[in-house]
């Protein structure tokens, strides 16, 4: 038999017995997530807001009062810092600031999520198309963004997930179901959803609602849902964000104008400002990968079987979020729409598992010719390293031809109506390009992470206090503990004439803008100690930092890479990036 046949009958196995299904999505997870939650660096800057937050609560004993310095983020609901605290609280204050710690809850509650998709869709679409929905939406790669970032968005996919199908599940029982547990995970899932990301979750049912209403005139089944005792847990569950908000403003939310009160509700994250028309759309789409070489047929389907209730279900969940995202949210796009990916991939699975075989593939597909994936995937491999003018290290080149291979293959499963093998080769291509990319790609390409090369350039020269002058991100204080009196004119002048040991990070950028900012004495006492090139990839501009220490400071020996040599200083201006100011 063909190797390549046997991958439909083991789908087929797997799915049917759902310990077996459970364990190899569980193991799916672990394997595309946890590689690049140890090993990349940490990202400014709103994953690292909340981890800072996180650690000063737990460092301040006050676990009701998240801030960021001195800002109060009032949009931000109390359950998120509380699952990073709970995980930083075991593994001790020798790990504080270490993101890895901070990001476990996400990437736990993101693969719980996956695990609800087989869960919960299985008795509805049937074993296999839920195994092969879980898995497309656990490799699609916001999902697959949100597992790796300490941020809240990661933390209300299991809520967010749980209600929703919860939610399908009700609505589609026969009249005479028992529907008492399934209404309580619901509620449950909503209250939890609440205390970690605001009114996310109940935004997306309330859509749903209005969506099924506009198809779907008969709303008995909502007497369904068990408001009593259901509505009472899940006001327990979310009331400990409300007794936060009464206890740092007094009357919640005191301050905020009518648009940043909508915006507090919506969730954790807020741009400011709208987003342009289609951003939902377009981050549904290219975040939906392999799904959206499916997405077009597999709605179309959904269409014409409209009558179903699954199927309202599912266009109204898509519909409903999406409209509402496009017309009301300043949310960004990439921590938005992972809401909508199991109702996505409950879709694309059941036309895979209806399909499969069939020749031609369904109409309106964008499965791409196989040449043409490979070469995708090589492009977004390439992307980075161009951007930076640096090779790939050599280890690098067999998985990145690997995944090119994987993109190649599963296209060709496609385009042949082998949609079974299209779903698991695809999975299998995204799943290793998330690990390549996420784990190997960027953790190589030191000069985009400017505070873990300062923590390596001092990493032979501790020092208690440290000064960081013309690069302000939130790593500097999170990664690098930043001396706020040491990282201003006055600071670095009182560092000078200092008896006490002490260090400063000085960007080229903040020198030329600062002229005045040391007398001739006071430059002659600070001596470099290393130099650093780097990228501050929020603000896209070029950073050349100088380790400075003053005359208390012992001596010591960075590693020969950051020595500030003749070469350093001549290849300083090379950058094609205007440097920081």
């Amino acid at each position: 038999m063909d190797a390549r046949a046997t991958i439909d009958g083991a789908v087929h196995r797997f799915a049917s017995r759902p310990g077996l299904a459970m364990l190899a999505l569980l193991a799916l997870c672990l394997s595309v997530y946890l590689p690049g939650v140890v090993r990349l660096p940490a990202v400014d800057r709103t994953e690292v807001v909340f981890a800072e937050t996180t650690r000063d609560m737990l460092a301040r004993g006050a676990l009701a009062d998240p801030r960021f310095g001195t800002t109060v983020h009032q949009f931000r609901p109390i359950g998120s810092y509380w699952a990073q605290a709970k995980v930083a609280w075991l593994a001790g204050p020798q790990h504080a600031r270490d993101i890895t710690v901070y990001r476990l809850p996400g990437m736990l509650a993101v693969t719980l999520a996956v695990l609800a998709v087989y869960w919960l869709a299985a008795p509805l679409i049937g074993a296999s198309a839920a195994f092969i929905a879980a898995a497309l939406f656990a490799v699609a790669p916001l999902t697959v963004l949100v597992a790796h970032l300490a941020i809240a968005e990661g933390l209300s996919l299991l809520p967010a997930t749980v209600a929703m199908l919860a939610l399908l599940r009700i609505y589609t029982a026969p009249p005479d179901a028992p529907t008492r547990g399934l209404a309580l995970l619901f509620w449950a899932a909503l209250g939890l959803g609440v205390l970690i990301n605001a009114l996310l979750v109940p935004i997306l049912v309330i859509v749903t609602l209005i969506a099924l209403r506009l198809m779907d005139r008969d709303f008995w089944w909502l007497q369904r849902l068990h408001v009593w005792p259901g509505l009472p847990l899940a006001l327990v569950i979310a009331s400990p964000w409300l007794i936060v908000r009464v206890m740092q403003d007094g009357v919640p939310f005191a301050g905020l104008d009518v648009q940043e009160f909508l915006a507090a509700l919506g969730g954790a994250q807020d741009m400011k400002l709208r987003a342009m028309p289609g951003t939902f759309v377009l981050a549904l789409l290219l975040g939906f990968l392999p799904g959206t070489a499916l997405f077009v047929p597999a709605f179309a389907s959904l269409w014409r079987d409209r009558d179903a209730k699954i199927v309202r279900f599912l266009l109204a969940w898509v519909a409903g979020y999406i409209v509402y995202l496009e017309l009301l949210s300043s949310k960004p796009g990439t921590y938005m729409v992972q809401t909508l990916f199991p109702a996505a991939a409950i879709a694309v699975a059941m036309l895979v598992v209806r399909e499969n075989g069939k020749m031609p593939p369904p109409r309106f597909h964008a499965l791409a010719w196989p040449p043409l994936a490979a070469a995708f995937a090589l492009l977004l491999f390439a992307a980075p390293y161009v951007a930076v003018r640096e090779p790939p290290d050599v280890w690098l080149w067999l998985p990145i031809a690997v995944v090119a291979g994987l993109f190649a293959w599963s296209a060709a499963e496609g385009r042949a109506g082998q949609l079974v093998r299209w779903a698991i080769s695809g999975v299998a291509a995204l799943g290793l390009f998330a690990v390549t990319l996420i784990a190997g790609v960027l953790p190589s390409i030191d000069v985009i992470w400017p505070a873990r090369e300062i923590q390596r350039a001092l990493a032979d020269c501790p020092a208690e206090r440290l000064g960081v002058l013309g690069f302000n991100e939130p790593t500097s204080i999170f990664v690098l503990n930043r001396d706020a009196r040491l990282s201003s004119k006055d600071g670095l002048a009182a560092l000078a004439d200092s008896k006490e040991d002490g260090r400063a990070v000085i960007a080229s950028g903040w020198s030329a803008a600062n002229p005045g900012a040391l007398t001739a004495d006071q430059k002659a006492k600070l001596r470099p100690l290393a130099c650093i090139r780097a990228i501050n990839t929020m603000r896209g501009c070029a950073l050349n930092l100088t380790v400075v220490g003053n005359n208390a400071a012992p001596a010591c020996a960075p590693p020969p890479e950051y020595s500030c040599s003749e070469a350093f200083t001549l290849h300083s201006g090379a950058s094609t990036l205007k440097a920081c100011d």
